[in-house]
C-alpha cells in the first residue's frame, strides 16, 4: 500500500480496537489466549487480524509451531499501538484526577541500585500524600526494564544510569552518585583485614551481578586495571533478597551500591571491606521516556524521587 493511502486508511478507518488487538496478539503470542482477553470470539479476533494485514501489506504475525510470534513489521506496529494505548490510559488518568482528586496508578521499573532506597522512601511518600495513588513496582534488569519503558509498559525506570549507550528516545535524570562498595557477613575472615586489594580476593566466593548489567561490566574492569585475573567461584544474581541471605549465611563476597548496603551494615548484618572502589561510581536516577510524557500521578512520584534523593546521605568509605 502507498505510503499516503496508508497515512489515510490509518487516519480515517483504524480504530482504537484495532490497536488493542494487535497489542494483545503481541503480548499473547496467542489468538486463542487475545480473544479471551478482548473478550471476543476468536474467528473475529482472526478474521480481524487478516483484515489488518491485507490493509497494510504486511505480515504482522507469523504461525509457527510454538503460537505465533511477530515479524520485523509487527514489532514495529505493536509498539506503537501500545505506546497508543498507554497515552490513552494516561489521559483517563489526567482527566480521573481532575474529575476526582488525587487518584491514578503509576508503574515503576526499579534496578538495584533504587529498590531498597528511594524508592520506599518516595513511595511512602506519595501515599502518604496521595493515598488513592496505586503503585505497581517491576523488578528487573536494564535490558529487560528500558524496551518495556520505550513501549508504555513503565511510567519510568528507577537505578544506576548508563554511561554509555543511551537512546535518544529517553531522558535521564541523575539525582546523585553511588559508590559501590565489597561486602561480607559480620566475622567473616576478611573484615579482620585493614588493607586490602582485588587482587586479594581472586580466589575467593563472589556474588556477582548478572554479565549483562554495567554494574558487572564496571566490577570486571576494575580487576583488569588492578591486572588481576576474574574470579572463578561466582554466584550471579541481581535478586535483593536472595544476596542479602547468601551473604549472611556464606563467605561469599557481595558488590553492593553503598546505600543499598548501608542499612544492613548500621543493623550489624553485612560489613564493608576496605578495598577502594572509588572508580566504580555511577549517578542513580530516573529514566523517562520524553518531558512532559508522565501523568499526574507518576510525576508526584518523581517528585518524590527528587525529596528522597536530596535526604541520601553521603557515602563513608
Amino acid at each position: 500500500m502507498p505510503s499516503v493511502r496508508l497515512e489515510r486508511w490509518i487516519a480515517r478507518k483504524f480504530r482504537l480496537r484495532h490497536v488493542e488487538l494487535v497489542a494483545e496478539v503481541y503480548d499473547c503470542r496467542s489468538i486463542l489466549k487475545a480473544s479471551r482477553r478482548l473478550n471476543l470470539a476468536q474467528p473475529t479476533v482472526t478474521k480481524a487480524l487478516k483484515d489488518i494485514e491485507t490493509t497494510l501489506g504486511v505480515a504482522l504475525f507469523a504461525r509457527t509451531n510454538r503460537g505465533l510470534e511477530p515479524t520485523a513489521y509487527g514489532e514495529i506496529f505493536a509498539r506503537h499501538a501500545k505506546i497508543v494505548l498507554a497515552q490513552l490510559r494516561h489521559a483517563a488518568e489526567e482527566l480521573e484526577s481532575l474529575r476526582a482528586g488525587y487518584s491514578g496508578k503509576v508503574t515503576v521499573g526499579t534496578l538495584l541500585a533504587a529498590s531498597a532506597g528511594i524508592l520506599p522512601d518516595a513511595i511512602a511518600l506519595l501515599k502518604k500524600e496521595r493515598p488513592a495513588v496505586a503503585i505497581s513496582v517491576v523488578v528487573g534488569t536494564y535490558d529487560i526494564l528500558v524496551p518495556s519503558l520505550l513501549v508504555g509498559d513503565l511510567d519510568m525506570v528507577l537505578g544506576r544510569l548508563p554511561e554509555q549507550g543511551r537512546s535518544r528516545a529517553l531522558v535521564y535524570e541523575e539525582f546523585y552518585a553511588e559508590p559501590i562498595c565489597l561486602v561480607v557477613r559480620p566475622g567473616h575472615p576478611l573484615s579482620r583485614k585493614r588493607r586490602l586489594g582485588l587482587r586479594d580476593l581472586v580466589n575467593e566466593a563472589w556474588l556477582l551481578p548478572l554479565p549483562e548489567t554495567s554494574l558487572r561490566r564496571q566490577v570486571e574492569l576494575a580487576f583488569v586495571e588492578a591486572s588481576a585475573p576474574l574470579p572463578r567461584n561466582v554466584i550471579e544474581s541481581v535478586s535483593i533478597l536472595t544476596n542479602r541471605v547468601l551473604l549472611r549465611k556464606s563467605d561469599c563476597i557481595g558488590v553492593l551500591p553503598y546505600h543499598v548496603a548501608l542499612d544492613d551494615v548500621e543493623h550489624g548484618l553485612l560489613s564493608i571491606l576496605p578495598v577502594k572502589l572509588k572508580s566504580i561510581e555511577s549517578p542513580v536516577g530516573a529514566i523517562l521516556r520524553a518531558p512532559g510524557s508522565l501523568p499526574p500521578a507518576a510525576s508526584a512520584l518523581l517528585e518524590c524521587l527528587r525529596v528522597a534523593a536530596r535526604a541520601v546521605p553521603s557515602a563513608r568509605l
